[in-house]
């Protein structure tokens, strides 16, 4: 049974006879006749009536001819695929993010780019030390990372030991984010000394977010926080922040995001901390097409701020 046999037989029952079907196809009613009978010695049964008004299907005729129009579809599809770039196939996008800081749309333009069959999409929230180690381990084909002045030091110096590339995207200052209804979120900028009393969020702990204890605002060490709660999900850290008036230290690319969950972002009074948006990658290796337009989707929406 070959695939032209099926087509064949498709085209005498969608015509209605064996003479219209062979003048569509270009070919003669003895020859498409014979092909029409040796598919009925090979099913062994009949699948065609003929008659004076042309053809009609028997009970087998008509299992065959649903079977075939399925299976010809098929053909179609593996004739479109042979024509398919590898990316238009299969797409992958693996990236590792601390700091949780993106915009919730970000996948979603992404996935609206993307022009693949099947797309895997494989994005971890972590801290910037595993952010790093992902990438070095090629678990992750890109790194995204917001680091201060003394982390982004050490972080290069990890980073060039490791092959890996670093790209400071911008810089700003550091910011407090803090329910909208809270007084202090009136101020203009604020005083450290006004939130010590504050519960402060924590992102969990790794040998980057440590280095932070030596960190002072206006000569007051952050250690000096009298609570602090340590999170990692997104969706907890807004409740806490505007049900159990929780603060989060941040930076200016959160700031549009958490607008939208009634959170006002203010600068520090005589703070000289600057935070830099980092992307790393590995050097000498061409990244995806996946990663490449999740990389402009970044650009696009961050490199303005």
């Amino acid at each position: 049974m070959r695939k032209e046999q099926l087509f064949q037989f498709v085209e005498v029952i969608d015509c209605g006879s064996i003479n219209k079907a062979a003048e569509k196809l270009y070919i003669s009613q003895p020859n498409l006749s014979r092909s029409i009978h040796a598919l009925e010695e090979e099913m062994g049964k009949q699948i065609l009536e003929r008659n004076n008004r042309g053809v009609t299907l028997t009970p087998t005729g008509k299992l065959l001819y649903y079977y075939s129009k399925s299976i010809l579809e098929q053909f179609k599809v593996l004739e479109r695929i042979k024509e398919l770039d590898e990316d238009q196939i299969y797409s992958q996008l693996s990236i590792s993010v601390d700091s949780i800081f993106l915009r919730d749309d970000l996948i979603l333009n992404f996935y609206k780019r993307i022009n693949s069959a099947e797309t895997e999409i494989k994005f971890l929230e972590t801290t910037a030390e595993e952010v790093l180690q992902n990438v070095i381990d090629m678990k992750s084909e890109i790194g995204i990372t917001i680091l201060n002045d003394i982390q982004l030091t050490i972080f290069k110096k990890m980073a060039e030991i490791k092959d890996i590339e670093i790209e400071i995207l911008g810089t700003g200052p550091l910011y407090v984010h803090i329910n909208e209804n809270n007084p202090l979120s009136q101020k203009e900028e604020i005083d450290v000394k006004d939130l010590l009393d504050y519960p402060l969020i924590h992102l969990p702990y790794d040998f980057f977010s440590e280095l932070n204890f030596s960190l002072t605002i206006d000569d007051i060490p952050l250690k000096q926080f009298k609570t602090t709660i340590t999170m990692s999900n997104y969706h907890a850290i807004i409740n806490m922040i505007n049900h159990a008036n929780a603060i989060m230290l941040g930076n200016k690319w959160q700031i549009e995001e958490l607008k939208h969950s009634h959170i006002k972002s203010l600068q520090f009074k005589n703070c000289h901390i600057t935070k830099s948006f980092v992307i790393i990658k590995r050097k000498r290796t061409v990244l995806s097409n996946a990663a490449k337009i999740f990389l402009d989707i970044i650009y696009d929406n961050y490199s303005h701020m």
